[in-house]
């Protein structure tokens, strides 16, 4: 029994080594032909719509202007902000915007350009400010003096600008004369 044992075990291990080499990987065959192009896919659906961005939108910092006197003749003062980004393409397609924060930074009451207000502010009857604007510079002209001062230790009276370039979508629902609207809409930060 114990030979016939060996016998069926040298059988096994004989078969099983010819099944394992027969089952082995060889060398690869060539390539079959090109199958035919599968059924287009059911379409996907549409994502939500992103926050409007401000990639070219240019705005500067809260500054300080100081205003001067045009000439001897005359009650007008002016004010310069240099503004190196403002180009031909921004003045003939684009948009510019000039602020006013007649408050402060931590008290902020935010007017935009041009600003017209009878009695304004105490002692200065029919206030008013224009911007003008060229390649490089906004020249800010007022009837009085505006420049910005520092009230309690903090700075008041200061100007900010927004550049849009003409290739910028504006959506009508922002009214560029609401600063908190436009804030909220190129996510400006004070």
């Amino acid at each position: 029994m114990k030979h016939m044992f060996l016998k069926s075990a040298t059988a096994l291990f004989l078969s099983i080594a010819i099944l394992v080499s027969a089952c082995s990987k060889g060398d690869a065959g060539p390539a079959g032909e090109k199958g035919d192009k599968g059924d287009t896919g059911d379409k996907g659906t549409t994502g939500a719509t992103g926050k409007p961005g401000t990639a070219n939108v240019i705005y500067s910092e809260w500054m300080d202007v100081e205003f001067g006197r045009i000439d001897t003749t005359t009650t007008r003062m002016v004010g310069v902000i240099e503004a190196p980004k403002l180009v031909d393409s921004i003045l003939q397609k684009g948009e510019i915007k000039v602020y006013w924060n007649i408050g402060s930074a931590s008290d902020p009451f935010i007017v935009s350009l041009p600003y017209l207000n009878n009695r304004a502010l105490p002692g200065y009857v029919d206030l008013w400010i224009n911007a003008y604007y060229q390649p490089g510079g906004i020249a800010l002209i007022s009837n009085y003096d505006v420049s910005s001062a520092v009230d309690a230790g903090e700075a008041v009276w200061q100007y900010r600008y927004v550049l849009i370039p003409g290739g910028v979508t504006a959506r009508s629902a922002v009214n560029w004369n609401d600063y908190a609207s436009v804030k909220a809409y190129l996510g400006l930060k004070d």
